[in-house]
């Protein structure tokens, strides 16, 4: 088959379309033709093999141990191992399969679900980490209620550009920060107000938030925790500031008793199946910056690293 391989640690031009051997799936695993696969942050952070950390949790030391990227996977069951499937040959799924920037991708059928009618391979993509961590990020952490007031960072990434929405369709009102080229698309996807971070520092404005989602980890903790209501939270889902970030965030809480969480999600098959649905009803809409072929995904990986994408980067495999 053919698929996006790297043998060494570094930028997308470690990257090259090659030929590799069509994976086999374990006894839990699925075959899948891929019709589609998205890039997230984790797709450059397992390439670039920084924070370094990341080498240590099995990854590679010296070079990645896994040669393909990729991890949101959209596509067409071609081989099942398990006697007692959900799936079968034909069913069209979505989810999470590690390697999925290839024509083909072994998938464990717990980080899988059906894709509903009406829905694209494109467009069902792009829900395996993005769409899943603002999810957990708004209903799990955040516990957004009707008539909350909710602001977020970095409201135009594929994580911001779901929260969003996901938080308008649980009643709150959503003020977004965001760089000037996403402020239409965002207030065209449901945001009552929406700042440009580069003209206004949100966190010296007079507004409180019930609950602050960063996305975007370009503001200091202590200035977002001075920015919510009293008994707000503060919910640290991302961005620019690592691994220290979530620490410092874990360290707060713990220590000084601050209502502040880092969010490291891990998406479930449940919460995959309600985002599904929801895009099928069309309460939940993909916002796709631009679709790549198999050989321009170096070029899409290389734009996610200097964080330009507004919404997610779709790489339409077949």
């Amino acid at each position: 088959m053919k698929a996006v391989v790297q043998d060494r640690y570094g930028k997308a031009d470690a990257l090259k379309l090659s030929d590799a051997e069509t994976p086999i799936p374990d006894s839990t695993g699925v075959l899948l033709r891929v019709r589609s696969a998205s890039v997230n942050n984790l797709d450059c952070r397992l390439m670039s093999g920084r924070p370094v950390i990341i080498r240590f949790l099995g990854f590679g030391l010296t070079r990645p141990k896994r040669r393909i990227r990729g991890v949101d996977v959209a596509g067409e069951v071609v081989a099942v191992q398990k006697p007692d499937s959900r799936f079968k040959v034909g069913d069209a799924v979505f989810g999470l399969g590690s390697g999925s920037f290839a024509e083909y991708v072994a998938a464990d059928e717990s980080e899988l679900t059906g894709k509903p009618e009406g829905v694209s391979f494109d467009d069902a993509a792009t829900l395996g980490v993005a769409a899943s961590t603002a999810l957990l990020a708004v209903r799990d952490r955040g516990h957004v209620s009707p008539g909350q007031s909710v602001a977020i960072t970095g409201a135009g990434s594929g994580v911001g550009t779901f929260a969003v929405q996901l938080a308008k369709w649980m009643g709150a009102r959503v003020t977004a920060v965001t760089g000037a080229a996403s402020v239409e698309m965002l207030r065209s996807s449901g945001a009552d107000m929406v700042i440009d971070y580069h003209k206004v520092d949100f966190t010296r404005g007079p507004d409180r938030y019930d609950v602050i989602l960063d996305v975007s980890g370009l503001t200091g903790i202590r200035q977002l925790l001075r920015t919510l209501k009293p008994g707000g939270i503060l919910v640290i889902v991302g961005g620019r500031g690592g691994f220290g970030r979530f620490l410092q965030a874990g360290l707060r809480r713990r220590v000084l008793r601050q209502p502040v969480w880092g969010l490291l999600a891990r998406p479930k098959v449940e919460d995959l199946a309600l985002l599904g649905g929801l895009v099928a009803q069309g309460k939940l809409k993909p916002v796709i910056d631009h679709v790549y072929s198999l050989p321009e995904t170096p070029g899409a990986i290389a734009r996610a690293e200097l964080h330009q994408a507004r919404g997610k980067l779709v790489i339409h495999v077949a």
